[in-house]
């Protein structure tokens, strides 16, 4: 099957212009999308809290192919990511990254995997000296509303009002409204909705003998595909 997988952002690389990017990249390359998944969890978290993001490597089937737009929708540690990409090729899993317009799989030179690596860490020490006021530039702060965030996704995807998200969650509108457009989850939520009309919804391959990975192994069998 052939993957998308958006990150949640509140930069300017939101998930609405992720999804172009994408969109634009397969129509090049003549690729079917399959489906699509958005990963909410924060840009900073390490891989070990991504429950839901580990649930969709476990997902994964030999030889998909996933489309991310940049490294850091999987990770912005270089270290992580490379635990990442261990579980990815170790089951023949194809990378499509848009942005770079490149492929990492079985095949790539160890050199080209390097240099990827190399320059998400001059990335990362270009923020570093960025901090603002002891944070860097761009990173949220936490939010209370952190923990209903998957749920405040779900109504809004079902056309809830935030008028009545907040009732249901028993919250301040106001406080939901600022919450809801501050870490962009209309926009997030339309992408998802748009991108998967762009394909036809096929059923699952069954499940196949995978091998394990450091990242993901003795975690028990979740469901495939979370809607992230």
């Amino acid at each position: 099957m052939n993957i998308v997988l958006l990150k949640n952002r509140s930069d300017a690389l939101n998930t609405t212009f992720q999804q172009k990017q994408i969109l634009k990249y397969a129509h090049h390359h003549t690729i079917k999308i399959d489906t699509t998944e958005i990963e909410t969890s924060s840009l900073h978290a390490i891989l070990e809290d991504r429950k839901e993001f580990k649930g969709f490597l476990r997902s994964l089937e030999m030889k998909d192919h996933l489309l991310i737009f940049d490294l850091s929708t999987l990770s912005s540690d270089v270290e992580e990511l490379v635990k990442v990409f261990e579980c990815l090729l170790t089951r023949s899993i194809t990378i499509h990254i848009v942005e770079q317009n490149c492929l990492i799989n079985t095949d790539i030179k160890p050199l080209i995997l390097l240099e990827l690596l190399s320059k998400q860490r001059e990335i990362n020490q270009h923020l570093e000296k960025e901090k603002i006021q002891g944070r860097p530039k761009g990173r949220m702060s936490k939010s209370k509303f952190d923990m209903y965030r998957p749920r405040v996704i779900e109504l809004l995807e079902h056309r809830t009002s935030v008028s009545e998200i907040a009732k249901i969650l028993g919250v301040s509108r106001t406080s939901l409204k600022d919450y809801i457009n501050s870490r962009g989850l209309k926009d997030l939520v339309k992408a998802k909705v748009a991108l998967l009309k762009t394909a036809k919804k096929q059923p699952l391959p069954p499940k196949k003998e995978l091998k394990e990975c450091s990242l993901i192994a003795q975690q028990p069998k979740e469901g495939t595909h979370h809607g992230m």
